[in-house]
Order: C-alpha cells, then structure tokens, then sequence
C-alpha cells in the first residue's frame, strides 16, 4: 500500500511503500519493485532478490525520462498481486528545477567547465543524505570500512551523474567512510577529504504489540476501537485492525492501509452479531505481534451523549418514535437512487431528528447503513449502486428518547435508467431526472463521464459546461461534451491526475438551471484505476506459472488461463531477459516454454506475460534458495540419467544381494544397451574379482556366486560396464558385524486377534553362537493394538487406472480402524486441495472416494490414499493416465479401415 517516490535525481530514486495486512496468509518474506517508463507497458523488476524492508533505492534511471512504480508482496505461497502504480516521476537533477522556474540563473556541468584543458578539483562537503540497514546515500565515492585505509571503487562500470549516489551490500550497523573523485574529459581530480565514520542503521524489529484493546458501541453497524500504543514503536508507521465473529478465529482485515492513530471506526458489522477485535502495529520490516482480544462486544446503535443529556431533562412521557412508511423511489440513474419516505404517525412527544437509513440486494439478509452521518431531511440520494442489480431500503427516525424501529422494507427497486416525472415532496425541494451532475465510468470504454439533465428547457436553451468556473473550450486532450435534447454528457476520453476540480453546467434561457460536482483528487484514482481496468482487462487463469522437470533435465514452464484465442501473444521472461520459443494449446488454454539447459545462473524470477484481444494477464514463479537447490537437483539427475541410460552401457538393474534356499550367496544386476566391445568387470574394495564363469553379457545378467559367505566375505563390492561410449558403476556394502536384530513385526493381510496375545521368541544356533530374541504381545501390547486397530485399506483401488479426457473419475474404496481413520490424497506427493473439480469424500467413516470431473492430460500423475488414526495406517498408490480423446479416435478410423 502507499508506494511513494523520495529524493528523484538524474538516475535514481528511492522508492518506498507500506505493507499489507495478513490475517490468514504466510508471513512476507521480501518484496520486488517494478519499474515502468511512462508512455510504455514495459514493467521489469528492479530488485533481483526480495528485499526485506519496504524502501528501495531504484538506480540506472535514464536522465529526463519519467517512471511509474509499483511493489509486489512475496510469501512461501508466491507472489502477490502488483500494488497500485506511483504517481509518474521524472529522473531529472533537483537543480534543473530550479533553473527552469527562474530560482537559478546558471547550472553547468561536465564540458561546460573543461575548457581550461584541466582535470577537475576534488570534490568537497561529503555527507550521507540517508542512512539505512544496508545502504547509504552518497554523491560520487569510493567507500571503506572506518580505520581500515582499504579503499574499493564502486561504481567501476557506469559514471554517476547524479551529485548522489545509493551504495548497497553494506553490513547492517556497521562503520564506513566515503570519499568522492570527479571527473572530465582530461582525467580525474584527486580524491576529496573522506567522510567521518558513518554507520548504517541497526534496527530493534517490529514494533511490539499494541496494549489493550477496548470496543465500544456507535451505530447499528459500527463500532469504535480504540487501544493503547506498543512501548517499543521502533519507527512505527501505523495500525492494522482485524475483525472476527465470536468463536468462529475467522479474521478479516478491517483496514487495508495503516491507520495511524489509536482509535478507528469498524464499519459494516452485522447489527446483533458479536465480535472481538485485534491490532497489529506496523514499521517498515512487518507486522508485530497481535494485541489480546477486545472483550466480545454485541453491535447495537448507542445513543449520543446529546440524546444522554437530553433524555435526563426530557418529560417523562417522551419515548422513541414509530416507524417511518411509504418508502418511494423518485428517480434511478443507472448508478443511484433519490428515495423519499413519510414521517411517523407518532413522533414518541418529541421531535424527530434524525432519519437513518439501510440497503441490501433483494434476496438476501444483511442489512448495510448507506451513509454515516445521520439525515435530517426525508430525502435522501443512494448512490454507489450497481446497475441493474434489485435494492430493498427501510428506514429509521429518532427522538430525544431514542431510535424507533425499522420501517418496513421498501418494494423490489431495480437500479437502471429511467425518465423520471416531476415530483413534488413537500419539502420545497423539487426533482425531475438529472437535477444534479452524475459522475462515474463507462462500463464498455473506460471513459469518465459526468451527466446532467435539465427540468426545464426553452428554445435555444445550451449547456455550458464549466471547470473551476472556467467554461471548457480546449478540447485538445480528448474533452467531448455530447448533448442530445434536455440530456448532456462531459467525456473524458483520456483523464488523467490533473482532471480533478469543481465541474458545473447551466442552461442558458431558463431561470438560472444549473449543478455542480466536486471530484477529488481521491475520487479521480478510482475512477482512473476503474477505467484502467475496464480498458485493460484481466484474463483470468485456470493455474499460475508453474514447472516440471523432464526427461534430459528439460524445465518445463506452464500456465493455464481460462480461455485464449487463436491471436494470443505472449513473453516469458527469466530474471528480466525475454527469451523465445513458447508455445500454446487454444483448446486447453495453456501456454508453455521449455527450457533446454537449467543452470546455477537460472535461480531468481520467472515470468509470462500474455495478451489476448484488450485482455492481459501475468504470473511469475519464484525460484530462489532451498526451492531452487533442489529444482537444480532433480534437473541435474534427470540430465545425467538420460546420458547413462541413452548413450552409452549401463546398469537396467543394479548390485542386489540373493540368497538361495540352499543359503548360496549371490550378487545380481542386469546391463543394457552394449556392443561387442562392452567389457564388465568384478570388484571386491577396488581389487578385481576374476570368476570362474566369466559374466554372460548376451542375456544382460551378470551374477557373482559368493562361496562360504561369513564375516571373512563381507565389504564393498563394485561392478563396472564401459565401452568407447562411456562408463557405468554400481556398488553395493555388504560390510558390518553379523548379529540378530530384535524382533519386529511385519502386517501382513492376516489380522491378528485377541487370541494370538501372548510371548514369542525365536533361537538361531550355529556351532559357535545362539542368539534368541524374545517379543512380548501379551496384555495391552502396543503393538498388538497397533495391529489390530490400525487404519486400514480393506481393498477396492486399482493399481492403474485409464481414462479418456473430459470424463469423470471415481477411486473408491472401503477403510477400516478404530477409532475411524482420517483418509488424505495426494497427487505426484503434493496435497489435494478440494474444490469444484477435486472431491474429497468419506462416508460413514469407511467408504473413502476421490472424484476428479472433467479430467485433462494435467490429471494424469500418481494419487496416493493415506489412511491413518492413532495407532498407524498405510497408503496405496494408483497411477492414472489420461487419454486425449483424438487418441481413441484415431484408433476407431484404423479399426474401421481395417474392416
């Protein structure tokens, strides 16, 4: 939230921001700045690893040229959505300010001052403009630890133009000193006086959590929350609040952008419901802790300290007043509702004096205030509606006594245009269609209108549309006013920032009809991000970027919208550079790009960004640390597995250990894909075995019979099969001291009963040694309820299964333990999540499904059921393979052919 631009200069700028509140999600683990140059919708990311505080200094910016900027969030989860973009700033010298509005007369730089065919002097009056945890802000300069005397250029690339200079990858809360050399064309000027030792910031954390928590009643639908502030700010920024239904830890965000002092207004609470509060105080690295919780606190409207006062000094026969009536709607612009209503029919003694009123969507319960301050009229316009949906209001009036009860609700109102007739509603106030200027945007163009029409309108009567009180006539920046009989439109075809202001229209040749309306600067970006959106709308995506590992170590990138067309376009970039040969399926929607070599130099940021017709859409993947490790891992596997198993000899089967029923000893693998030349060898702790049977490499099994197996053959032994084509090993340990194992059980699907408790041993006799092991199963053993009540896969799963696409797929099976197991799925080793496609079911605790409707090519993959209670379970793999339809089609053709 809250991106601003800080300390612009020639080709940089600081950028900084707020972040967002998490009540359910992962903690933030850094953030990514993105950059735009005005003009373009080129975004690239500025940052390559996420930052950890929310301030960036943004550097190599192009002198004159404007930028927009924006932040997105990164948790283990993913990536956020972008933040709103900045305000456009413009990459220029704070002096150039100057000089242009005539604060300066002269400003020379770089040749204009090498005339005299000298270097330059050393520059002087060094400082730090801004210190942080890891960097400092400086002018040109070479830095170096306090007391060291080691010196190190930094900028050995690129000459800084700025008179500062942002140097990164400090030690947080360490010393450093600075010092300076300018430079012209004839060389460089002796370094300037270093700065005194100045140490980047060591910040305390977040702030501490906020002290208690008290809620206190306002409206039907609000309360005030107000708290005590942390004893350790540490830089603080502001406050979140969060909003929960008793007993339900059900959080939501009750603010979005820090609040920044200690008492807040939550608005929209359901009346008669209860909730408790929490607030989260915030600096620039995160959230601290939550507060306790409010004591829960039931909503109901309060009474005013003024109603207080009064009602001490009232009659005693005053009371609340009876309910408004007749709820009438005068006119609907597509985007509002004037409403009007007749008073009570008993006022309680006392004079009403204030009329509230409520709103929600035909059909359903809640009922939300439409305004905060209370009305005095019974008039009232409702705007903020969304056209064609069906409104119900009721209202309500209070005395000194009290608020009366609701009115009963008002009929169906549907919110569309309609030409409204002149009514009068005694309250010398007089209404007929636009009577006031409408603003909002165009839901097809993304164009900001404002609208008017008049009640009275006489022969050569024309609007005159006026900002600031200024009539419009420079139409230059895509300004049209349309106007068709009593009806007149403002377009802005291209708004921007600059359009806010006070807009008023009249019509000439009446008495004085005229309206005004005030957009604010507010107002205006809304509407501008309204319009930005319906211009530039979003396609949707049916999964974000995502990848696979494939045969040779080949990453697979993907992504699935919902719908694209055949003129899709897209770009995928990795860490900022574009790369080509993507392709996509119309009828699936997904787009892909396979990456042939994936290297160290790969880790960081991926990213697709498509374009269909007006639509755009974009999803990044974040492959950095211990996630990227092990991609690299398996990608480097999958590489060296394809060389060995494809180009040269290799071991199909490798070392095993047999073991005859005469107790013979014998090492067993089988080799593939050799030639005549293919050479085997035997190895027992890298000395050659020459064997009596030399190995038959026409079958592809090489065995090694072990004579008189004892302590005296164990260790290492090695096999080897090479040619001119490569080399291939395998090995097996078959060292260490022989001794018998305890006793352990293995289920078997013969379930044990209360009959087999008991004590079993078991003796093995040799002519030197006896070892007995004994296992108690007697009583209440462990491990006998782990037998017998463990959950359990009683039968019903295949091993594979089949399918064609677009059908349905059911695995079903029956499970058993007590108590009732818990049955989870897993697909490729990652969790099911159930939803519209996924259903997850388990009924009567022994009837356990999963139902996958619709299946694509992606639903192909290795399902595991996992059934567990307290004393164990076990799992069951089904491997299932999707068919593209085309497949069995083709199939059909060749039989029919055939026949």
């Amino acid at each position: 939230m809250d991106i601003k631009i800080h300390d612009a200069n020639r080709d940089y700028v600081i950028v900084s921001w707020k972040p967002p509140n998490t009540t359910t999600e992962g903690p933030i683990l850094g953030y990514f700045v993105d950059k735009c140059e005005v003009g373009t919708e080129n975004w690239t990311q500025c940052n390559d690893h996420p930052i950890k505080i929310c301030k960036y200094p943004v550097s190599g910016l192009f002198e004159g040229h404007s930028y927009y900027f924006r932040v997105r969030a990164v948790n283990s989860h993913g990536i956020s959505k972008p933040s709103r973009m900045s305000d456009p700033i413009a990459a220029l010298d704070p002096t150039e300010f100057a000089k242009l509005h005539g604060k300066i007369d002269v400003v020379s730089y770089h040749d204009e001052v090498e005339a005299e065919g000298k270097p330059p002097g050393a520059p002087s009056g060094i400082n730090a403009s801004e210190t942080d945890r890891t960097y400092v802000v400086l002018s040109w300069k070479a830095p170096c630890l306090a007391d060291t005397g080691a010196w190190q250029r930094v900028n050995t690339q690129v000459p800084i133009r700025s008179p500062r200079y942002a140097v990164f990858d400090l030690a947080e809360g360490k010393q450093y000193k600075f010092r300076v050399v300018s430079a012209n064309m004839y060389g460089n000027s002796e370094p300037s006086e270093p700065t005194g030792p100045i140490e980047t910031q060591e910040l305390k954390g977040v702030p501490s959590a906020p002290g208690q928590v008290i809620s206190t009643r306002e409206t039907d639908t609000s309360v005030l929350i107000q708290w005590a502030p942390p004893k350790e700010p540490n830089n603080l920024i502001g406050y979140y609040i969060d909003q929960c239904v008793k007993g339900s830890k059900d959080w939501t965000s009750a603010n979005h952008k820090p609040h920044k002092s200690t008492k807040f207004v939550v608005s929209g609470l359901t009346k008669g419901e209860t909730y408790v509060f929490r607030v989260q105080a915030i600096n620039e690295l995160g959230l601290s802790d939550e507060s306790q919780e409010s004591a829960p606190l039931t909503v109901k409207a309060a009474l005013s300290q003024y109603y207080i006062f009064a009602l001490k000094f009232s009659t005693a026969f005053s009371a609340i007043p009876s309910s408004p009536y007749d709820i009438g709607l005068l006119n609907c612009d597509g985007h509002s509702m004037v409403l009007n209503w007749k008073k009570p029919l008993h006022t309680g003694g006392a004079k009403i004096k204030e009329y509230y009123v409520d709103k929600r969507r035909s059909g359903t319960t809640m009922w939300r205030e439409v305004h905060i301050p209370p009305l005095t009229e019974r008039l009232y316009k409702v705007e903020g509606l969304t056209e064609g949906a069906v409104y119900q209001f009721h209202v309500y009036a209070a005395n000194l006594a009290g608020l009366g009860t609701a009115s009963k609700q008002s009929a169906d109102f549907t919110c569309e245009f309609k030409n409204a007739h002149f009514v009068c509603v005694g309250l010398s106030l007089c209404i007929q269609g636009f009577q006031e200027v409408s603003c909002g945007v165009d839901e097809k163009s993304g164009d900001i209108v404002m609208s008017f029409e008049s009640c009275q309108m006489n022969e050569g009567s024309q609007f005159i549309w006026k900002k600031d009180y200024k009539e419009i006539t420079d139409f230059s920046k895509g300004v049209v006013i349309k106007t068709e009989g009593s009806h007149s439109k403002l377009i802005f075809k291209n708004a921007d920032k600059e359009d806010f202001g006070t807009y008023s229209v009249s019509v000439t040749n009446t008495e004085g009809v005229s309206s005004s309306y005030k957009i604010s600067a507010e107002e205006l970006a809304k509407m501008l991000a309204l319009s930005y959106d319906i211009r530039h709308p979003i396609i949707p995506l049916k999964s974000e970027l995502a990848y696979k590992i494939l045969e040779r170590g080949r990453m697979r990138f993907w992504l699935q919208a919902e719908e694209i067309s055949s003129n899709v376009t897209y770009k995928f970039f990795a860490n900022n550079k574009e790369l080509s040969g993507m392709g996509h399926d119309v009828s699936t929607g997904i787009i892909e790009f396979i990456m042939d070599h994936f290297t160290e130099e790969n880790e960081g940021t991926f990213t697709c960004q498509i374009t269909d017709g007006g639509g755009k859409a974009q999803s990044s993947l974040v492959l950095i640390g211990d996630a990227f490790k092990a991609a690299l891992a398996e990608a480097d596997y999958q590489r060296r597995e394809y060389i060995r198993v494809k180009e040269g000899p290799h071991f199909s089967e490798f070392l095993s250990l047999q073991v005859g029923e005469d107790c013979s000893v014998t090492l067993v693998c089988k080799v593939a894909n050799l030639k005549k030349e293919s050479e085997f060898h035997w190895y027992k702790e890298d000395t050659e075995i020459i064997p009596d049977v030399k190995p038959d490499l026409g079958s592809g099994v090489c065995k090694l019979p072990i004579k008189l197996f004892s302590l005296k053959t164990t260790g290492v032994y090695k096999a080897t099969i090479s040619d001119d084509r490569g080399k291939d090993m395998s090995q097996i340990n078959i060292s260490g001291k022989a001794s018998a194992a305890e006793l352990v059980i293995n289920c078997t699907v013969i379930e044990p009963m209360e009959k087999d408790k008991g004590m079993y041993s078991i003796m093995i006799t040799d002519p030197e040694n006896t070892h007995k092991r004994k296992l108690d199963l007697s009583g209440d053993g462990q491990y006998l309820l782990t037998l017998i009540y463990r959950g359990k896969v009683v039968g019903g799963l295949p091993d594979v299964v089949t399918i064609m696409e677009k059908k349905t797929l059911s695995l079903t099976c029956t499970v058993c333990g007590d108590p009732k197991p818990q049955v989870s799925w897993l697909k490729n080793g990652a969790d099911v999540e159930p939803d519209d496609q996924y259903v997850v079911s388990l009924d009567q605790g022994k009837f356990a499904s999963l139902t996958i409707k619709g299946v694509t090519m992606e639903d192909s993959g290795r399902y595991t059921m996992i059934v567990q209670n307290k004393y164990g379970g076990e799992s069951v793999d089904i491997v299932v393979s999707v068919t593209a339809v085309y497949h069995k089609l083709l199939d059909l053709l060749r039989a029919v052919k055939c026949f």
